[in-house]
């Protein structure tokens, strides 16, 4: 139960940062330019609030900070390519004032930004942020759009139905999807470095992943086997996208390596409860809300274990041994004479028994 020593966490925003950039990239080919035009503004509506902010809170402002361009751009990933513009400055108002301002600066950061902007967008507005244009349907940068908007897999699911895409253009992402969070492969790969350059939680991306994949196996929501169940899963919704690069934020984890795994443990159980009961899409954005609020606890419970192993099992071992030295020892016999030791726990202010409180006594009986 030790302590994790992770990277600075202006390194560690800056690498999800780059390898955000993989994404918009691969977006641009099968999406068309206005999933990059979204990214763009989304980081820059929220590096001009945050500028605004300090203004007003009369704090000094760091262009140069890498988490504002990355909740900008992680939020752009949450929505669809065909999302209104409105919604993209009222996203990036929310990551920066209510995600970071609002609770006072980066140190004190309580929920993740980027999901709560996309959660409340979800609520207000179910139509422009759970419909997507389908694969192989370029969104135009300027103009109006001819396709055919469609429901994302993570919908099917939930109605019991298997998503008509197939398995692998689900997990290719060659399907209706929001810009940045159904290109399974890449955000493997990309995940994987961030794992092994120190930058992410491996700990708490890959319990919450195994819980899902748990549940998931052992109670489908469609009529599929349990290994189809668990692909189906992982690779629907938010929850691959979120379990690497949300659920691992510098700023929000806990910071024992038990902690930790109990964090990603309860994060994939609280989605998958979502999803098996829950009215919404985008289960994994609001477990990931409630988990955060739970987020001090976590390190508190390794601590007193920690504690209760310490103090409780390690002293019980320790008696046990030294009980079995004592039965094979050679055993003193005891006489009359043999004085009795009380612990220091049990002494107590008692007189002395000996030969003088029975003078004392005499003594009382011949004044009288």
């Amino acid at each position: 139960m030790k302590k994790i020593t992770a990277p600075t966490p202006r390194r560690a925003y800056f690498e999800r940062l780059l390898f955000i950039a993989s994404l918009v990239i691969l977006s641009v080919c099968l999406q068309g330019l206005r999933a990059a035009a979204v990214c763009v503004v989304s980081v820059a509506l929220c590096m001009a609030a945050d500028a605004v902010c300090c203004r007003i809170r009369k704090i000094p402002y760091d262009i140069k900070a890498p988490e504002v361009p990355f909740w900008g751009a992680a939020a752009a990933m949450l929505m669809p390519v065909s999302v209104p513009w409105g919604l993209v400055l009222m996203s990036s108002l929310i990551c920066v004032v209510v995600g970071k301002h609002l609770f006072g600066s980066s140190d004190n950061i309580v929920f993740c930004p980027p999901a709560i902007a996309a959660a409340f967008l979800m609520i207000c507005y179910p139509a422009e942020m759970l419909y997507f244009p389908k694969y192989g349907d370029k969104f135009p940068l300027f103009g109006e759009f001819d396709g055919v908007l469609a429901r994302s897999a993570e919908y099917s699911l939930k109605m019991g139905s298997v998503p008509a895409d197939g398995m692998l253009n689900g997990f290719l992402g060659l399907t209706a999807a929001p810009i940045g969070s159904s290109y399974i492969p890449i955000i493997i790969v990309c995940g994987a470095c961030l794992m092994v350059i120190r930058g992410g939680s491996a700990c708490a991306s890959l319990s919450c992943l195994g819980v899902s994949a748990v549940l998931a196996f052992f109670f489908p929501r469609a009529d599929v086997s349990g290994w189809e169940s668990v692909v189906y899963e992982l690779c629907s919704g938010y929850l691959m996208f979120g379990a690497m690069f949300l659920a691992a934020e510098p700023y929000r984890t806990p910071q024992r390596k038990m902690g930790r795994v109990l964090y990603g443990a309860v994060l994939g159980y609280v989605t998958m409860m979502f999803r098996y009961f829950g009215q919404t899409e985008g289960s994994f954005l609001f477990a990931l809300l409630i988990t955060s609020a739970l987020l001090s606890g976590f390190d508190r419970v390794c601590e007193n274990l920690e504690y209760w192993k310490k103090k409780y099992v390690n002293s019980f071992e320790k008696n046990k041994t030294q009980a079995a030295e004592a039965s094979t020892a050679p055993k003193p016999k005891l006489s009359d004479t043999q004085e009795i030791v009380l612990p220091e726990k049990y002494r107590y202010n008692t007189p002395p028994i000996n030969s003088e409180v029975k003078k004392h006594r005499r003594r009382r009986k011949e004044k009288k």
